[in-house]
């Protein structure tokens, strides 16, 4: 029984390294998205005429989301340069 488990271990490890030779690009998890774009009528209400107010700690949501998805851009730009050399 031992060694089927090797011989499985092994045969799903070969499968899962050949690949062609190039590597594939690693996948991230995407940032958690924010109350704002998620509910958006909910976080941004109209005060007054002209303007829409939201609550600090929406803005502070948003703006780490924002940095997040840069960062998660950057990362798949630079892995996709790597892939293409």
């Amino acid at each position: 029984m031992l060694k089927l488990i090797l011989v499985m271990a092994l045969l799903v490890g070969l499968g899962c390294a050949s690949s062609g030779g190039k590597a594939l690009l690693p996948i991230h998890k995407r940032p958690t998205l924010p109350k704002a774009i998620l509910e958006p009528q909910k976080v941004f209400l109209k005060c007054g005429d002209d303007y829409l107010c939201v609550a600090p700690e929406h803005l502070e949501q948003l703006r780490v989301y924002t940095i997040e998805m840069d960062a998660l851009v950057k990362k798949y730009e630079n892995a996709t340069e790597v892939f293409n050399e």
